[in-house]
């Protein structure tokens, strides 16, 4: 998860793929995020502007991911999505940061 600078700012969801023979390695990172505040429950409430994701359920047969977020932390949240389209998402939506794609010591 990705934060804005200023606590005013929202939070933002971002994900990065990582490298499955060595997963300290980022090989894609979203430039842009995959979900962002915006109805009333989560731009108010005891932490406004604020979704975080909990847990996903995935249902191998249909390819489709549950995400379960805090919003605003006062209640909760789902977002649906499909593993293809997620992954296309973030690979041509991709910027990766200093670091990135190198191997952690």
């Amino acid at each position: 998860m990705t934060a804005g600078p200023m606590w005013w700012e929202a939070t933002k969801v971002g994900a990065v793929l990582l490298d499955l023979e060595n997963p300290d390695r980022v090989l894609y990172r979203t430039r842009n995020y995959l979900h962002t505040p915006q109805d009333s429950y989560e731009t108010n409430g005891f932490v406004p502007n604020v979704p975080f994701p909990c847990a996903e359920l995935h249902d191998p047969e249909t390819g489709r991911i549950a995400v379960y977020y805090g919003a605003a932390d006062t209640c909760t949240g789902i977002a649906y999505g499909y593993v293809p389209e997620i992954i296309e998402r973030i690979k041509s939506d991709s910027e990766l940061v200093p670091g990135d794609g190198e191997t952690v010591r």
